[in-house]
């Protein structure tokens, strides 16, 4: 039941506890702003299933183009508390003079069934967009009629035809009464004769079953006023109002994207370029090697050949090398250095060989000490000057 204080469309979603209420009230405030006849109420909703729960429900009229006039077909929409995530459901709520004409899109139940229904998706329908589907379906086929009036009290008086421009055929009177449908949905409301799925209550079938009804139809009102009326202008501006809506949305998503993933591009330029510098810098460094394996391989061709001339040279003479003559030391220094190192190999060579003749018996013992103890002196004599003579040269010390 719709409250009498009339609370706002934000206090209704807190009191129902919405789940995104942000994007609901947009969505509640923009269907309001294109249809002015409907107005939010909070009521309680009872499921196909026999649950109950709030609901944010917009009651009121959404005008419906048919045969050259405009109408005002009473509906109300129940947005469920996942909303957008959800579609809503819709019925329509014929008044006391009228009833519900059953068709492919509503059942006997006033309830509405739409291809934009089954297929709804949160990011690309909306409520705007529904009503103004609905306006326009309702407009090829009424969902309600005019209850002629002799039903209202008396059950067996003879009821007005519809007129023949209308292009119904005349029947005989009805003999039975048949109250208007109470608005939908109720507690005690029966469940439709349809099966249900355990869901969010849609049906299995896209649609129900289509249902004759028994006395004469004709659209309500024949004779609208024009306060009640809306120019096709108003709703060509509607349609092209929703139609902006959703271009702008899909181009911000698409904005959105684009600009995603242009941060991604230049994040990856960014490292191509980085990684380019690393290339060149490791491109330079093989060029200057290539060019210095070249020169090496330049000298060492160049030494190569001067080696073949020298042994061309050598192979010619018959005369025997002197190695002394052939290793001579540029300095005095290096000399004296030469000749140290070659007098302390010397002796040791000789203290190896004595000790060989001592083990052999060749040498007695004392003999033996003798000359050790005097070569021992001297080869430290040698290897003393030997260090010295390096260090002034500046050579490594490798002894």
């Amino acid at each position: 039941m719709a409250s009498h204080h009339a609370p706002s469309v934000q206090q209704i979603l807190q009191e129902c506890r919405y789940s995104q209420i942000p994007m609901t009230k947009t969505q509640v405030k923009n269907v309001i702003s294109h249809f002015g006849d409907l107005k939010p109420a909070r009521e309680v909703f009872t499921f196909p299933n026999g649950t109950q729960k709030h609901l944010l429900c917009l009651n009121g009229t959404i005008p419906v183009p048919y045969r050259g006039n405009v109408y005002n077909i009473p509906v109300a929409i129940y947005v469920l508390d996942n909303h957008p995530a959800s579609a809503p459901f819709c019925f329509v709520r014929p008044t006391a003079n009228m009833q519900v004409r059953p068709s492919q899109n509503v059942d006997v139940s006033g309830r509405v069934y739409l291809p934009y229904l089954n297929e709804w998706r949160q990011n690309s329908h909306d409520l705007t967009s529904l009503v103004q589907i609905m306006s326009v379906v309702f407009g090829d086929v009424p969902p309600v009629v005019a209850t002629p009036s002799s039903h209202r009290g008396f059950q067996n008086s003879t009821p007005p035809y519809p007129h023949a421009g209308h292009g119904h055929p005349r029947g005989p009177p009805s003999t039975s009464y048949q109250p208007a449908n109470p608005p939908y949905p109720m507690a005690n409301q029966s469940h439709p004769p349809y099966p249900v799925s355990p869901q969010m209550g849609y049906p299995n079938t896209p649609y129900p079953v289509s249902v004759q009804p028994h006395q004469p139809m004709i659209p309500y009102p024949p004779d609208m006023s024009k306060q009640q009326q809306i120019s096709d202008d108003m709703i060509k501006a509607s349609l092209m109002s929703a139609v902006n809506d959703k271009l702008k949305r899909r181009m911000k998503d698409a904005c959105s994207q684009a600009d995603s993933e242009l941060s991604s591009l230049k994040q990856t330029e960014s490292e191509l370029r980085s990684r380019q510098e690393q290339i060149k810098v490791i491109m330079s460094k093989l060029e200057n090697e290539l060019t210095q394996v070249d020169s090496n391989i330049a000298i060492l061709s160049e030494k190569n050949e001067e080696m073949k001339v020298k042994i061309d040279e050598t192979e010619g003479k018959q005369e025997e090398l002197d190695v002394d003559e052939v290793v001579f030391p540029s300095t005095p220094l290096y000399k004296q250095i030469l000749d140290s190192f070659a007098e302390e190999q010397a002796i040791e060579d000789t203290i190896f060989y004595l000790g060989e003749a001592l083990r052999k018996g060749s040498v007695d013992l004392d003999s033996f000490l003798k000359h050790v103890r005097s070569l021992s002196r001297q080869q430290f004599i040698v290897s003393s000057t030997l260090k010295k003579a390096r260090h002034t040269a500046n050579l490594t010390d490798v002894f």
